[in-house]
């Protein structure tokens, strides 16, 4: 593990997630850190320059509230962007869970970024840890509205100004609308929306059954830390195995169906066989 002075580590470039703390859990942190409890390390990214918080902005404040001036951190190299992006999906299976209004506020920042808000809808979500439906339903929200005035901002001779895009037209006067094509058929992707959504929806159920068992033992906040890590793992290879455990009963099924074919055309071939013998 790397130490850094807590004063190096920087927090101003917008790789917090979250809309705002939780000042309660940050003094429950500094309690628990005064009292010898030990938590896991942030994760700060080094892009050669500046040391970018991405992952504990709640255990950073505690540190300092507790007037800490070094730390034991997990260090990765990676640019700010990088920071941002693994901040996003951090909290997405253990610590802190992300709100609504932490969600739509992610969502709404990849959806402007220029690299990932090429990202399809489902991209998206499984990165976040939400449904498809739920990044459609932010996108659709930031289109303009039937009658809603576009503007956009210009500088002009250093002062601001804010034009109407809706009246301008790039048109000559005796040029006409092209014709438009037939709207595409968005069947398919609604059908393969909803079906991320229900497995998405399946995988949070299953999650939040895991921290109800989980929070009902006796044990510390870090060792429940390390349980919840260790049954997602095993989650993990459950679905691993049960893929293997498909592909080879699909296998199977093959095989099988090929060998009572086969066993048909024996059969046929021996029936065929008494004639001629006959």
């Amino acid at each position: 593990m790397t130490k850094l002075e807590l004063s190096s580590i920087r927090i101003d470039g917008g790789t917090q997630a979250r809309v705002s703390l939780n000042e309660t859990v940050v003094q429950e942190y500094a309690q628990s850190m005064a009292d010898g409890d030990k938590f896991p390390e942030i994760i700060v990214f080094f892009d050669g320059s500046d040391y970018w918080l991405a992952d504990g902005f709640h255990r950073y404040f505690a540190y300092k509230s507790n007037e800490v001036q070094e730390i034991e951190v997990d260090l990765r190299e990676g640019t700010k962007d990088d920071a941002i992006l693994f901040g996003f999906q951090a909290n997405k299976h253990r610590g802190l869970r992300m709100s609504h209004k932490d969600i739509q506020a992610i969502i709404v920042r990849m959806i402007n970024h220029p690299v990932w808000g090429q990202w399809t809808n489902s991209t998206i979500a499984s990165h976040l840890g939400v449904s498809a439906m739920t990044v459609g339903r932010v996108k659709k929200s930031l289109e303009p509205q039937p009658g809603e005035k576009k503007t956009k901002k210009y500088i002009r001779k250093g002062k601001e100004t804010t034009v109407n895009t809706a009246t301008l037209s790039t048109k000559g006067p005796a040029q006409e609308d092209p014709p438009k094509p037939p709207p595409a058929d968005e069947s398919p992707d609604i059908v393969q929306e909803l079906s991320d959504t229900i497995a998405t929806l399946a995988e949070e159920n299953t999650l939040l059954k895991d921290k109800i068992a989980i929070g009902q033992w006796d044990a510390s906040e870090i060792e429940k830390i390390d349980i919840e890590e260790t049954v997602a793992e095993l989650r993990k290879k459950i679905s691993l195995l049960e893929m293997e455990n498909e592909t080879l009963r699909t296998s199977r099924d093959m095989y099988m169906n090929r060998n009572a074919e086969l066993l048909r055309t024996v059969k046929t071939l021996q029936a065929k066989l008494k004639k001629l013998e006959g």
